[in-house]
């Protein structure tokens, strides 16, 4: 299994067998560590990884997973900040799956120092070898069908149908599914669902995350299938108003 191919098996993980990984292994993760792509250089975005073996760490917040390991997420407290995190967490996250590792965002939670180096603890991961089932049939995926995701303008071709099949697939707090696309034949405008109600800072910033991770899904896919993307924020568009979703940026392909 390749990190494409994860995006589509893998499943989140609440149960764990308490015991180490292998030490290449976690040296393994640490160098993919250093090597994640970012959507924003200029936005700062780092992790730890916290041992839990005998359960000495102690997790708190409203969601909770007993596992042998946690990955921490630090960032800077700004929209685009939330989505440079989630876009590479999640390459790791599926990364994690490609060695049969189990994952979970814990996202109301917190382990370790608040802060780190300047930025602020955001996301904890729980992460280890799964107590029962690894990987998700299709038919668990719980997703909303690309045509309530999708404007389409154009008919997209073979390729950017599959890119968007791989979006879809991106997970969200609460499931909540954010994103929302307007398709053209070589270009879809990304935006991101307005709530109907004021909602709390930590909802909005997680929906900011969870664009993140969408993205990296569609990143991996155009690198899959060998299309050269081009992300660009066009200022027409990130200046204007809409009334049920703000908008995010704009993908252009080409094969």
């Amino acid at each position: 299994m390749n990190i494409f191919e994860a995006i589509f098996s893998r499943r989140s993980v609440r149960k764990y067998v308490m015991e180490p990984l292998e030490t290449g292994l976690l040296d393994q993760i640490r160098k993919m560590i250093e090597n994640l792509s970012v959507l924003d250089s200029s936005c700062r975005v780092e992790f730890d990884i916290f041992e839990n073996i005998g359960k000495k760490s102690q997790v708190k917040g409203l969601l909770k997973a007993d596992a042998p390991y946690y990955l921490v997420v630090y960032c800077e407290d700004t929209p685009s900040a939330y989505r440079n995190a989630g876009y590479a967490a999640e390459q790791l996250v599926l990364y994690l799956t490609t060695k049969e590792i189990g994952t979970c965002y814990l996202g109301s939670s917190r382990i370790g120092p608040k802060e780190k180096n300047g930025l602020k603890q955001f996301l904890v991961i729980s992460f280890g070898r799964a107590e029962g089932t690894l990987y998700r049939d299709m038919e668990e995926d719980h997703r909303l069908p690309l045509a309530g995701l999708c404007t389409y303008k154009d008919e997209p071709g073979e390729y950017l149908k599959k890119i968007l099949k791989a979006a879809r697939m991106a997970p969200s707090s609460l499931n909540g599914q954010p994103w929302r696309f307007i398709v053209y034949a070589d270009r879809v405008y990304v935006f991101m669902r307005k709530e109907a109600f004021p909602q709390p800072k930590l909802f909005t910033s997680m929906r900011q995350f969870d664009m993140g991770i969408m993205l990296c899904h569609i990143m991996l896919a155009a690198e899959e299938f060998w299309m050269n993307m081009e992300t660009m924020t066009e200022e027409q568009y990130s200046k204007k108003n809409y009334k049920n979703g703000e908008y995010i940026c704009t993908l252009v392909f080409h094969s």
